[in-house]
């Protein structure tokens, strides 16, 4: 299972290492409070920055309009479809 996390920076990509820590969604954040519990139920696989605020702005207003911009689908599947064929 991977997790899609978006930044002022740009797009976070990371695969569940331990998905049951997260299935207990009033201890979550436990798992998260400090970096070496953060590093025990996920990774970070791939990070893609906005090439500029324009970017950005597209990328966001996309999503909240429940679509993928071109650039998260590009970033989606050289991480995720590719690498799926890969491992």
């Amino acid at each position: 299972m991977y997790v899609l996390f978006e930044t002022a920076a740009g797009f976070a990509l990371f695969k569940v290492v331990k998905g049951k820590k997260l299935e207990k969604l009033d201890k979550l954040h436990e798992s998260f409070a400090d970096a070496d519990s953060a590093n025990s139920v996920v990774k970070l696989k791939a990070f893609a920055k906005f090439k500029d605020t324009k970017d950005a702005m597209k990328s966001i207003e996309r999503l909240m309009k429940g679509k993928v911009s071109k650039s998260l689908n590009k970033f989606l599947t050289k991480n995720i479809v590719q690498k799926e064929i890969e491992d």
